[in-house]
């Protein structure tokens, strides 16, 4: 017995320690990584000459593998003492001044920054790297006077470079030259240039040090976070690692997370290119945390794209990043998912995003919703960035007009939604690609009435009939692409066992309008109920158009489209899933879908458009079903089965039912909250007689209504509710109180307030 028990426990330590990475597994990479250079690096030095641009729009830049290489020899000597990796790190940091000489003599005229000639770092992106070699091994014994003095040359006139061209501001290119100059100060203390140094190193640096990055942007965050990360290092400053906001950081990035093990896109970025940064970045937060999850992610990570690298594949630069890991990795965390599912990410005021998911595994579900907008912070930082460089198609910076927009939505191992793409050249492609509004899943909405023309049949005097070409979509909604600033908030999230929900505004001061998106996920049934609302502040001709965008439609009719993603930015991916897309309602509205050039690939655009002359206050609305499904299964049944909601104030309500095995879906909300507020004195500004609405079975006030009836049982929550009923069964009613807070002269009088929300499962007679 106690045999089989020792033999049942080691299996078990086995299973948990064959899910974790050791740091024994980032050093042996690093090392391997240091063989395949040499290897290569001759064959990489012929190419790089042989390739130079002379018109490059960053300038001069060397290749990066000698340094990497060169910081990696440094650290392995630091640690085992071997005299040969000292001096091939040397004899590194001593050359790379050599490769000025394969550009043209008079280079340097080029750009006005090299006035004092080519600097040899550059790039803000490896510069530290080479001062970290030096830094390592400066002290010990072994160098000559001159090769210090070409080493020491280097650094100084490439520090002195920085100190000419200025970019600040809590953002990436600017926390890399905090580094670098961090860097340039730490090799060189006592250099006669290091206060200048020193002041600007400080200035960028306290811009960015336990403050709120300005942009939104898979790719640049990880840049940022690394930089910070190596940044500590160079400046002797550990302490703001532990500060609230990075912590922030660390939970809000571990959160993200995808089901595909990937950190999903938005704004400026690449499928998954920044796992590299990433990966470091995860191991350093859980060090610091100890947090099993953060571990968890960047187990996961690593699983993905470490382990299927073939180790002839493993350059120095990767080399480098794996050392790191080596450095920061704590192996007595042990990884473990999160039992968090769907969440705010993690707040409504910085990240301004809601995950949905039900699972940590590859098969879960995850939609992500992106409402941000520009913000209020680092607004000295964003005007800068306007007023230096062409900006105007980013949300500052690196972000998109993806504001309400679904990013990426998966389904067992498949990708049914997915973001936009970066960019196909600088600073944008056609209309904006791929950043612009009309690039994303959401709402986008014009000032003018977009020229419908006239399908074959109908009347006109001069036309007998013939059809006559309206513009597409497309055609009216292209325009530069240019970056509209709008204001973004949180009205709901509300999380519970049988569904979840959101709802996120996007206020346009200029455009004058205001839109909602109300997400409802039936877990039950698996499919996302979307409500679109648009509130016009004021009277002109408008067009909206709720956007959805794919790679294949499999299969349509009217109001529905079958479609699938067969690839991301042309990389294949898993097609054993589909998503439906229903439009339920079509009450005088276009529909239909357009080619377009999207994520580097060709994809449709699916619409459907309202468009018409409009009063202060009118509204209109769409509403988007998503049901995910397995490919070879027909879905239609289901479709069928979802009605339109009868309600007694159509035009202030939006829902739908469900009907499905035996059981009723109800999801419903109001569509302006400010309706059933009175114009008196009255506080409360409501009664239950000012907001009532008679909603299929249902009579309540509530803003907001989820509810699934099963036989005789009825399960159900209501938001901002006094009163509910079903059919003639009161479910619920919240009782009046005197209110003696009337400030106003008006007499103190009864009033009823409005319970955050209530929920119950109530039987049905």
């Amino acid at each position: 017995m106690k045999k089989n028990l020792l033999i049942f426990l080691i299996l078990s330590l086995n299973i948990v320690y064959a899910q974790q990475i050791f740091k024994k597994e980032y050093l042996e990479r690093a090392k391997i990584a240091v063989q395949n250079e040499w290897k290569n690096r001759d064959q990489i030095i012929e190419n790089y000459k042989k390739n130079i641009d002379t018109n490059y729009v960053f300038g001069y830049n060397p290749p990066a593998g000698d340094i990497y290489l060169a910081a990696l020899h440094a650290h392995f000597y630091k640690e085992e003492g071997k005299k040969e990796d000292f001096e091939k790190a040397k004899q590194l940091l001593v050359g790379y001044g050599e490769y000025k000489k394969a550009y043209p003599p008079d280079y340097y005229k080029k750009k006005s920054e090299y006035a004092k000639g080519l600097p040899a770092l550059p790039n803000i992106f490896t510069g530290a790297a080479y001062c970290r070699a030096y830094i390592l091994i400066k002290d010990e014994p072994g160098w000559t006077k001159k090769e210090k003095e070409i080493v020491e040359k280097n650094i100084a006139e490439s520090a002195d470079y920085i100190m000419n061209f200025q970019e600040w501001g809590a953002m990436n290119r600017a926390m890399l030259r905090a580094e670098f100059l961090a860097s340039c100060i730490k090799a060189l203390p006592n250099h006669p240039n290091v206060n200048k140094w020193k002041t600007l190193c400080k200035s960028i640096a306290d811009d960015n040090i336990a403050k709120w990055e300005i942009e939104d942007a898979t790719g640049y965050h990880a840049i940022w976070l690394y930089a910070l990360l190596n940044y500590a290092d160079y400046s002797d400053n550990y302490e703001f690692l532990y500060s609230p906001v990075m912590n922030y950081y660390y939970q809000y990035f571990s959160y993200l997370f995808a089901p595909d093990k990937t950190m999903p896109e938005f704004g400026d970025a690449d499928y998954n290119a920044a796992w590299v940064r990433y990966l470091p970045f995860f191991e350093k937060a859980a060090s610091i945390t100890k947090d099993s999850h953060i571990k968890w992610v960047a187990t996961e990570y690593f699983k993905k794209n470490v382990l299927p690298i073939e180790y002839s594949k493993i350059n120095s630069s990767l080399g480098l990043f794996f050392y790191d890991c080596y450095r920061w990795c704590d192996d007595n965390i042990k990884p473990e998912p999160s039992k968090k599912l769907s969440m705010e990410v993690l707040e409504d005021v910085v990240g301004k995003k809601i995950v949905f998911r039900n699972g940590w595994n590859d098969k879960s579900t995850y939609l992500l919703l992106n409402y941000r907008d520009e913000g209020d912070g680092g607004l000295l930082d964003r005007d800068n960035l306007r007023n230096s460089i062409p900006v105007e198609e980013e949300k500052m910076t690196h972000g998109h007009s993806d504001e309400n927009g679904i990013c990426q939505l998966q389904y067992n191992g498949s990708f049914l939604l997915y973001e936009s793409g970066y960019r196909d050249f600088m600073p944008s492609g056609p209309y904006g690609a791929y950043r612009a509004d009309y690039f994303h899943n959401r709402v986008c909405i014009r000032r003018e009435k977009i020229f419908k023309g006239q399908s074959e049949g109908g009347y006109r005097y001069a036309n007998g009939g013939k059809p006559v070409i309206g513009q597409t979509m497309l055609e009216f909604y292209h325009n530069s692409g240019a970056y509209r600033k709008v204001v973004t908030n949180k009205i709901d999230f509300l999380t519970f066992d049988e569904f979840d929900m959101s709802r996120t505004r996007v206020t346009d001061p200029k455009m004058k309008y205001q839109q909602d998106r109300v997400i409802t996920w039936i877990k039950e049934l698996n499919i996302f109920v979307v409500f679109d609302i648009v509130k016009f502040l004021e009277e002109d001709y408008f067009t909206a158009a709720n956007l959805w965008h794919t790679r294949k439609i499999l299969d349509r009719s009217n109001g529905w489209y079958e479609t699938q993603y067969d690839s991301i930015r042309t990389l294949p991916v898993n097609t054993n899933n589909a998503l439906l897309i229903y439009f339920p309602e079509n009450n005088q509205k276009m529909e239909g879908f357009e080619k377009e050039k999207r994520c580097y690939q060709d994809e449709f655009v699916i619409y459907q458009m309202d468009s018409r002359h409009v009063k202060m206050g009118d509204m209109i609305s769409f509403i988007t079903i998503l049901i995910p499904h397995p490919k070879d299964k027909d879905v239609k049944n289901l479709m069928s089965n979802i009605k339109v909601i009868n309600s007694s104030d159509p035009n202030n309500s939006i829902g739908v039912t469900i009907n499905y095995n035996g059981k009723k879906f109800y999801v419903y909300s109001k569509m302006d909250f400010d309706k059933e507020l009175s114009r008196d004195h009255r506080r409360p500004k409501y009664t239950y007689e000012s907001g009532k609405v008679n909603v299929e079975e249902f009579e309540t006030d509530g803003h907001y209504l989820f509810g699934i009836l099963d036989g005789k049982k009825l399960n159900y929550c209501i938001t901002n509710v006094i009163k509910a009923q079903f059919k003639n069964k009161l479910l619920f009613e919240q009782a009046p109180s005197t209110s003696g807070l009337a400030f106003d002269n008006s007499p103190d009088g009864p009033g009823t307030m409005k319970l955050r929300y209530w929920k119950e499962s109530v039987e049905i007679k």
